[in-house]
């Protein structure tokens, strides 16, 4: 672009002059011409009329400069005119991008805000309600709505933010878990779906695989859930076995096996290198047929990439098929362990006060119930105009602030306390609490002067850690 504007100067520049300079140039060419021709006669002692051949050479000289130089005036012109149409071609192409891009990223961050709303009352829920001494009856329930319900927000983020997993920025979670209880996890959420074409599941679980991992159990998860549900939709009357095994143990590094097996129709050869690609799936009728995207194994491709894995299958049509995988995860600890250390680490934090700008009051109700198990005074408020003025008339240690709301939304309610006088609004931590999870809505955060970023459905110790660290600061 920079060339272009800079050559359309030069000749910008030269088309303005050159109708001058025509007549410049005509008359030094006839002129040198002319006497170039008389010196020709001189030497040749001609006995032609010289003062008549020299002015008949000068006019034919002048006429036919003045045709060839405007000649050259033309191609210049036309030239000019097609790089200022190429230049604004380039322009346009350019304005219609950036205006796609951030038509495409605003879509995104709206609705990955409408649907992380309600799903933060769902999760919300789930762990208030297994904090709150349930029956032992509703425990295995209340785990499988909140294990669904995590779940099923991991496959939103991807599907909304797609785009991470080609970029590579797709983050990872090194969370201690029991494999065990994952596992059963994901089959009871499954069980109806299973059930549903009379199918069985069988798990074979290698009893030398350490009881407790660290890793990303909500992407691993989302890995065997997406197998498993394929399985059990391209499966009638038959069996579905996970098998997982220890492939190889190294200090505190341990190497599994994952392998699911069905005894369903199959994949023909030659699309099996055809599946993991987006939006495919292998025969044009499996969609109309069977439903789906066909968007489920390119990210679980892209999932075992990023973790220096691979997503392989075997496949004979009519018997059925078999997809694995390895995977790398630390030896973790057990989990009485880890929620002992947990519930030691979320001490009170009594004597703090805090304000939730929050406009949804299904998303207040359950950040109330944190903040008061935690022993923390707080106030709320409905949007940012309102957080502008109780910060004004309030001493608070931290705000919590919501970005998408009615009357004045977080950003601007983010730079008007920071722009107050006093400096303790310059210092005051703000703390953005979003259903948003796309990464330019996190850039912008920080731009704006907030301290931190805590997404919703947010895990309660998260919301902890980033309130007790801005604490301490404060």
């Amino acid at each position: 672009m920079r060339w272009i504007k800079e050559v359309n100067k030069e000749l910008k520049s030269t088309l303005q002059t050159f109708p001058k300079n025509i007549i410049t140039i005509t008359i030094i060419f006839s002129t040198s011409i002319t006497l170039l021709f008389a010196l020709l006669m001189l030497l040749g002692n001609s006995n032609q009329n010289l003062f008549f051949s020299l002015v008949s050479v000068a006019v034919a000289s002048a006429l036919v400069a003045s045709f060839v130089f405007r000649y050259l005036s033309n191609i210049q012109h036309r030239q000019l005119k097609e790089m200022e149409a190429e230049q604004k071609r380039l322009t346009l192409e350019k304005e219609v991008a950036e205006a796609t891009a951030k038509a495409r990223s605003e879509f995104l961050s709206t609705m990955s805000h409408e649907i992380r709303t309600p799903m933060n009352a769902v999760i919300g829920m789930s762990h208030i309600l297994l904090q709150d001494n349930p029956r032992e009856v509703q425990v295995p329930n209340l785990k499988i709505l909140k294990f669904s319900a995590e779940n099923l927000l991991s496959l939103i983020n991807d599907i909304l933010d797609y785009n991470k997993l080609e970029s590579g920025k797709l983050n990872f979670e090194k969370t201690n878990f029991n494999l065990n209880d994952t596992i059963n996890s994901i089959t009871h959420s499954l069980k109806s779906k299973i059930k549903e074409n009379n199918n069985q599941i069988i798990i074979n679980l290698d009893e030398n695989i350490p009881e407790n991992v660290v890793g990303d159990p909500t992407r691993l998860a989302q890995i065997l859930n997406n197998l498993l549900s394929n399985a059990s939709k391209f499966t009638k009357d038959g069996t579905i076995t996970l098998d997982i095994n220890l492939n190889k143990e190294e200090g505190e590094q341990v190497s599994l096996d994952f392998a699911i097996t069905d005894t369903g129709i199959g994949i023909p050869e030659d699309k099996l290198e055809h599946i993991f690609e987006s939006f495919t799936q292998a025969c044009s009728s499996t969609t109309r047929k069977f439903g789906g995207t066909g968007l489920g194994l390119a990210i679980i491709k892209k999932i075992l990439e990023h973790q220096g894995s691979e997503i392989n299958v075997k496949s004979t049509v009519g018997e059925g098929s078999t997809f694995y995988f390895t995977i790398q995860l630390e030896k973790g600890v057990a989990q009485e362990i880890a929620l002992i250390e947990e519930e030691t680490n979320l001490k009170s934090l009594k004597g703090m006060k805090v304000l939730l700008v929050e406009d949804n009051k299904i998303n207040q109700l359950i950040a109330n119930r944190f903040l008061a198990k935690w022993d923390i005074s707080y106030d709320v408020a409905d949007n940012g105009a309102i957080a502008l003025e109780k910060v004004q008339n309030n001493d608070y240690d931290l705000v919590l602030m919501d970005l998408q709301m009615p009357t004045m939304d977080g950003y601007t309610a983010t730079a008007k306390i920071r722009n107050l006088q006093d400096s303790k609004y310059q210092k005051l931590p703000i703390i953005a609490l979003t259903a948003s999870a796309m990464l330019e809505e996190r850039n912008r955060v920080y731009t704006v002067g907030m301290n931190d970023y805590v997404t919703k459905p947010f895990n309660p110790s998260e919301l902890y850690s980033a309130i007790n660290r801005h604490a301490n600061v404060a």
